[in-house]
């Protein structure tokens, strides 16, 4: 058993304490769905978010020839060398299907003023099998209902359009090469109703953070996945015309830190952001199929998260210092979010805080774009790389803890 898993163990342990059965309503009845795909999840630090588990972690990391469920720590233990993969394939990459059903645009309605009433986390430790969402209160952080997988299926991935109520993820079994996507929505009291299968099938798996987005109208989708050979892509849904384009990711030099995370779009859907330890890029989504980085503008080396504001002209990003593209992120650093002009112009920052340890750029814009729910850096259990959930007021600059427990993350969240 690596210390690792027992800090996973840990901290499931902690939050499945304040989630007790007697204390939520149960789960509504999910009739059984289409397989859908295991989740990638995090190890420590940057690498945490690019380390596949379950079956899918098994699946890759024989189809690619390299161990991808090894633990990256910092300090002594940290690997002198970037891990590779082999160099990426050149035949094109499959598209999503629609199914002659499918869905033509998720539920969205106009964002309530202030802060949305509700954010949405898919938990998921690769010790045990745990694996859950959970719906909590964004102003208390009071857990307010828990959703389960059915038998051998997982959530992976979540993204939400306008309003608050509905979301959207990804269930499937917990090995294949496929995910089905499906929405759930919440009452006025936070509570779920039954999950509702969209009918598009995304093929590979998630296997980073943030790997779905959708704009506030629900009207288009953007994901990132991988192939059971290795092979990665991006995607573009429009839900109303069936529209689908689709880029490989070529990851030169191969590497599992060049990949694509922390996507977001604009409003209208016409640019898509994502983020990697290399740094944030923009993708025209009209732009032809072909290779990701190719037809990709690097925004900023600096930030490693992203997300676009609703109207295109700029983007919320997150640095930390001191950092360099393929070194291991610091113990102690500054942490740093700004707002970046696509028009040029200089970066405007709205938050920065030094000296923290352990530092982390993961958080979830609203969908009215007035706040980040930020997974700030924390320590839990004697232990570093853990974080708590904090709102920061995009206008302000202010930061304000949200009372949850901590969590070993990064957490794919969405409100």
């Amino acid at each position: 058993m690596s210390k690792l898993e027992d800090r996973l163990r840990e901290a499931f342990r902690a939050d499945a304490g304040l989630v007790r059965p007697e204390s939520i309503p149960p789960a509504p009845p999910v009739p059984p769905r289409p397989g859908r795909p295991a989740r990638g999840r995090p190890g420590p630090r940057r690498a945490r978010v690019l380390i596949p588990l379950a079956a899918a972690a098994a699946i890759i990391a024989i189809a690619v020839g390299v161990s991808l469920a090894t633990p990256l720590f910092r300090g002594s233990s940290a690997p002198r060398t970037v891990p590779s993969v082999p160099a990426p394939h050149t035949r094109p990459v499959p598209a999503p299907t629609l199914a002659g059903d499918a869905s033509t645009g998720v539920p969205a309605s106009a964002p309530a003023p202030g802060l949305p009433r509700f954010y949405v986390t898919v938990y998921y430790a690769p010790a045990g099998g745990v694996n859950y969402i959970v719906v909590r209160d964004a102003t208390t952080g009071q857990a307010l209902a828990r959703i389960n997988p059915p038998a051998g299926q997982v959530f992976a991935m979540l993204a939400a359009p306008a309003g608050d109520r509905t979301f959207v993820t990804a269930l499937g079994p917990g090995s294949g090469c496929s995910a089905q996507l499906q929405e759930f929505r919440l009452n006025a009291q936070g509570q779920p109703g039954p999950l509702v299968p969209l009918h598009i099938t995304l093929p590979g798996i998630s296997n980073t953070y943030g790997d779905l987005a959708i704009t506030p109208d629900g009207r288009t989708i953007g994901y990132a996945s991988y192939l059971c050979d290795g092979q990665g892509e991006v995607g573009v849904i429009h839900l109303a015309t069936r529209q689908v384009r689709v880029w490989s990711v070529n990851e030169t030099p191969p590497s599992l830190y060049n990949r694509p995370m922390a996507l977001s779009l604009s409003a209208d859907g016409g640019l898509l952001g994502y983020a990697s330890f290399d740094g944030t890029s923009m993708l025209n989504t009209t732009a032809p199929a072909g290779s990701l980085s190719a037809r990709s503008r690097l925004v900023s080396r600096s930030a490693i998260w992203e997300a676009v504001s609703g109207d295109g002209k700029a983007l919320y990003g997150c640095s930390i210092s001191p950092y360099r593209s393929g070194r291991p992120l610091p113990d102690v650093g500054t942490l740093t979010y700004s707002r970046i002009p696509l028009t040029g112009g200089p970066d405007h920052v709205i938050a920065s805080w030094t000296g923290v340890r352990g530092p982390q750029c993961y958080a979830s814009l609203d969908p009215a774009g007035n706040y980040l729910l930020v997974q700030y850096p924390t320590i839990a259990h004697g232990a570093i790389d853990w974080s708590r959930p904090a709102i920061l007021d995009l206008r302000t600059g202010r930061l304000t803890d949200v009372n949850a427990p901590a969590f070993y993350g990064p957490l794919d969240i969405a409100w």
